[in-house]
């Protein structure tokens, strides 16, 4: 679980950082204290994600792209009503948090043999496993 946690702490930074370089004209302060706000508000949201995929075994890639573009969606509405044009930034952040979303799952999820939640994963060719500690067992049907 080493490497989920690691994943979506880099997830959270990468969101912040892009708060951080949108609103770092002029405004480098706001801009430090509205990324921070976003990293806090990503692991806030993230933990608990994370916890109900793992307690009902939802390690599909698409889920995990849906969620960060969720998580971008959410990240895009303080900036509502600021300087820029909104549609704009929450077609940004959206795309971000999907590309986020498919980063994390890459990195963190995929041939990743540490996950300790006891489910059954169903890949597309029917083929069930369960998720073991540090092994990947095959499951009869």
């Amino acid at each position: 679980m080493r490497r989920v946690l690691i994943a979506l702490l880099g997830e959270a930074l990468l969101f912040g950082a892009l708060i951080f370089l949108i609103g770092s004209g002029d405004k480098g302060f706001a801009a430090g204290q509205g990324a921070l706000g976003v990293f806090v508000s990503v692991l806030m949201v993230g933990f608990p994600s994370l916890y109900y995929c793992c307690q009902r075994g939802l390690w599909d890639a698409w889920r995990f792209v849906l969620l960060g573009a969720l998580g971008g969606l959410l990240c895009a509405l303080p900036l509502y009503g600021g300087p820029y044009l909104f549609g704009f930034l929450l077609l940004l952040f959206v795309t971000a948090g999907a590309a986020f979303g498919g980063l994390f799952w890459l990195t963190a999820i995929w041939r990743n043999l540490d996950l300790t939640c006891p489910k059954n994963i169903c890949l597309p060719c029917g083929t069930v496993y369960k998720v073991a500690r540090k092994a990947f067992s095959r499951q009869s049907k």
